[in-house]
């Protein structure tokens, strides 16, 4: 058994347990928001409340680690940053995806934390997390298909038989015989277009409630950009009689009055893009028809410019937290 007293944490732990405690912080705020506005449909706020609950949980175990350490806390997101005066900005709908959504996320990004932690107390709190995550997922899945809110993905057909391609002509997209779309194609095509629908009315009520000028600015520009890069991937599927991800009861309310700090929005949008160039990455790997791909390596520069815009103005509010770092040679030899 690992002694963990003697052991300290890796570069990739201190990474781990930093970007998380963000995470846990903003995702407690968005949740107080959610539950203080009367969410309509109890079994949403239930699962809401089951959400809150693992952050309150998970964030003073982030603590605990980091202080064994002696590093110092992040400021991350707290009470300030969320008014919880402020009447509703999103449909339970929205909030039944955005769990469902941030859990997927979860399982995304701490599943990489878990096969790279060393330390036997870190990977046993990734252990957890990964749990906690996925019965998240499940819950909140198995809740949108009880009130009929699931929007399946496509169906396609089942084949009769193994086979092996034939033709190079499997791989072309612009010119040529094009072929119908393969499965992990599809896969990452509607996931990524019900991303963008989330990310649709995220922007919308960010860009009515900002404070700032430059903010409000830059939500309704990332609105347009999920807005096109979900009807870029719903053509695609539409070409070949494919339904793609849609739904009129996500949205954001009327109002104008902030619930959450224009740095907790603005944080929030730059950390959701990042995973979106992740995303494109993994969709482009997985595509084969090369238009698809082509499609993914367009669209991911241009959110890539969004968030480094956004980046660069979390910078010059003073907002950005600069994460822990490899010593700087030069300087100490300076």
């Amino acid at each position: 058994m690992e002694n963990n007293e003697y052991v300290k944490l890796t570069s990739i732990e201190i990474g781990a347990l930093w970007s998380a405690y963000f995470s846990e912080t903003i995702t407690k705020c968005m949740f107080l928001h959610f539950l203080e506005n009367n969410v309509e449909d109890s079994d949403i706020e239930s699962l809401l409340e089951h959400g809150l609950n693992i952050c309150n949980k998970r964030i003073p175990k982030i603590k605990e680690l980091l202080s064994k350490e002696n590093f110092p806390i992040p400021i991350g997101f707290t009470d300030e940053d969320v008014n919880l005066k402020a009447p509703r900005l999103f449909s339970d709908t929205f909030y039944l995806y955005y769990i469902w959504f941030m859990s997927s996320v979860e399982l995304q990004v701490h599943s990489l934390s878990l096969s790279l932690c060393s330390r036997s107390d870190v990977n046993d709190y990734y252990r957890e997390v990964l749990n906690g995550s996925a019965d998240t997922d499940t819950k909140a899945r198995e809740l949108a298909l009880q009130k009929g809110l699931f929007i399946r993905a496509p169906h396609i057909p089942i084949p009769k038989k193994v086979d092996f391609v034939k033709k190079k002509s499997f791989l072309t997209g612009w010119f040529g015989e094009r072929r119908p779309l393969n499965a992990l194609e599809i896969t990452h095509l509607y996931k990524n277009a019900m991303t963008n629908t989330i990310g649709i009315t995220l922007m919308t009520g960010f860009s009515q409630v900002a404070k700032s000028k430059e903010l409000r600015q830059l939500f309704i520009r990332g609105k347009e950009i999920a807005a096109k890069h979900s009807n870029v991937f719903a053509a695609v599927l539409k070409e070949e009689g494919l339904s793609s991800f849609e739904s009129s009861e996500i949205y954001a309310t009327d109002s104008t009055t902030p619930p959450f700090s224009d740095k907790l929005m603005l944080f929030h949008t730059t950390a959701l893009n990042a995973l979106g160039i992740g995303n494109y990455g993994v969709a482009v790997s997985a595509s084969s028809r090369r238009d698809i791909g082509t499609h993914y390596t367009r669209l991911m520069g241009e959110i890539a410019l969004f968030t480094e815009d956004a980046a660069n103005l979390m910078i010059e509010n003073g907002w950005m937290e600069q994460p822990p770092q490899a010593a700087d040679r030069d300087q100490l030899v300076k």
